[in-house]
């Protein structure tokens, strides 16, 4: 039982907004620059997340 209770709190902490430390500004503004240079394609989940 208390095995579960901490699985599900890892879980839940890992989905939080900056859990995985990355910027996101950031990471618009390189695919922003990916796309200009001609490099790779966009996916439709990036195309989504620049809407915001």
């Amino acid at each position: 039982m208390q095995k579960d209770k901490q699985a599900i709190n890892e879980l839940v902490s890992s989905m939080k907004p900056g859990f995985a430390g990355t910027d996101v500004k950031k990471v618009k503004q390189e695919i922003q620059k990916d796309i200009s240079e001609g490099q790779g394609a966009m996916t439709s989940r990036e195309a989504g997340a620049m809407r915001d």
